[in-house]
């Protein structure tokens, strides 16, 4: 519970990238709607599709690290890898949202988005609770490093349902600020939109660091049998 915890909290403070990365596709959701209520159901049901993506992919990343678990690569174990992949990817997340990173420059959305908009735009056009639900899971197959980095996390536990729950933690905890976002427009503001990135950078600089150290084997604990990864499946942030 603890972990699932950390889980929600990090996706929570890391929101306001989602906000910036899909924000938009929130609020062409309840653009038509004139009245709060129906807005609110209809984000409910965009979210709700977008977590049954998360936790699809993470049932499906934990299967993968379940067969992977017995692989030992180098000086650690293929879970320990993943655990170190996802901090890595942590802390490159929240150096690129403080800014000290180089952006890339964009080159349109390619073939593969003007394909996801295509489809986007149809789920909207059917309209009804289904339509907006089948736009949450085209949503979340959306190519997005937040994803990337909490999907290595839930490959890192070596189980299915371990993944599944982790994943779902991930995106009930991104689904406040885009249900916000979509009812409201522009619900956050620059001023605190800034505020709210720079606590998620340092969040997942916080979090990018301690699985990087959890999952490096330390001298003090290589032969301790509480520590061995692969029969506990304990890694990354649990320990």
């Amino acid at each position: 519970m603890i972990e699932l915890g950390a889980i929600l909290t990090g996706s929570f403070l890391s929101s306001a990238h989602c906000v910036g990365m899909c924000g938009g596709f929130a609020i062409a959701v309840g653009a038509s709607s004139k009245s709060f209520r129906p807005m609110f159901v209809r984000q409910l049901t965009y979210s709700a599709g977008r977590i049954f993506t998360y936790a699809f992919l993470g049932a499906l990343g934990g299967f993968v690290g379940q067969s992977l678990s017995k692989q030992n690569l180098a000086f650690v174990t293929a879970q320990q890898a993943f655990s170190i992949l996802a901090g890595i990817l942590m802390i490159l997340v929240g150096l690129s949202s403080l800014g000290l990173l180089p952006k890339r420059r964009k080159s349109g959305i390619g073939p593969v988005g003007q394909l996801w908009s295509s489809l986007f735009s149809q789920f909207l056009n059917a309209r009804g609770k289904s339509g907006y639900f089948l736009a949450g899971i085209a949503t979340g197959f959306l190519p997005c490093g937040l994803v990337y980095t909490f999907l290595a996390l839930a490959v890192a536990r070596g189980n299915p349902l371990e993944g599944l729950l982790w994943m779902t933690a991930f995106g009930i905890g991104t689904a406040p600020a885009m249900i916000a976002i979509g009812c409201g427009g522009r619900t956050l503001g620059q001023v605190g939109r800034i505020r709210l990135l720079r606590l998620a950078a340092l969040a997942m600089l916080f979090m990018g660091g301690a699985s990087v150290y959890r999952a490096i084997p330390h001298k003090d604990s290589c032969c301790s049998p509480s520590h061995t990864v692969v029969s506990d499946n304990h890694v990354g942030l649990t320990n």
